[in-house]
C-alpha cells in the first residue's frame, strides 16, 4: 500500500463499516482525517499494508500496525462483492511474509466472535484463538463487543 492507495482503502473500510457487524470501526467517521492518518501512519513506518485492486478500485485492503512490537496487529477488509475469491488469503500471505522477512515470531489480529466466516479465514492460514477479550471494543450505542485474539506463529524465513 502506498500513498496513492490511501483514498480508495479508506473507501472500502468506509463501506465495510457501513454494513455495522463485520469490524470495529464505525460509520460514520471522518474519511478525509481517517485519510490523512493512514497516510501518515504509512509514511513515518508505523504501519505498513497491502491493497488488491480491481482495476483502479481498491476491493480488499491489510494493514499490519504497530510494526515497533514483538507480534504486530493486522486489520483486513474485503469488499462484499469480492468475499470468498481468495483476496483475504493473498492479502494474508503478503502480510506473513513481511512478518517472516521482518523476524517477527508471529502476527496477530482481533475479531468478532460471531464472524464465523473470518475466523474460518483465519484458521485456514494458520491462525488460532489465543483468548476472548470481554467487552474490549466500546460501541456508540453503549455496549461492548467480545472479541477473539487469533495468531499466527511464523518460523524464521
Amino acid at each position: 500500500m502506498g500513498e496513492r492507495d490511501v483514498e480508495g482503502a479508506v473507501a472500502l473500510l468506509a463501506a465495510v463499516s457501513r454494513e455495522g457487524r463485520y469490524i470495529a470501526t464505525e460509520w460514520p467517521f471522518d474519511v478525509d482525517a481517517r485519510a490523512n492518518a493512514l497516510r501518515e501512519a504509512l509514511l513515518t513506518r508505523y504501519c505498513v499494508g497491502w491493497v488488491a485492486v480491481d482495476g483502479r478500485t481498491v476491493i480488499g485492503s491489510l494493514t499490519v500496525f504497530e510494526l515497533h512490537h514483538e507480534e504486530p496487529e493486522l486489520g483486513m477488509v474485503v469488499d462484499a462483492r469480492h468475499r470468498g475469491r481468495g483476496i483475504g488469503t493473498a492479502l494474508i500471505d503478503a502480510a506473513i511474509a513481511w512478518a517472516r522477512a521482518n523476524a517477527k515470531p508471529g502476527i496477530m489480529l482481533r475479531v468478532f466472535p460471531d464472524n464465523d466466516v473470518a475466523r474460518g479465514l483465519y484458521r485456514a492460514n494458520g491462525f488460532e484463538d489465543v483468548e476472548t477479550q470481554r467487552g474490549a471494543i466500546p460501541r456508540r450505542d453503549g455496549t461492548r463487543r467480545d472479541v477473539i485474539v487469533m495468531r499466527r506463529a511464523l518460523a524464521p524465513a
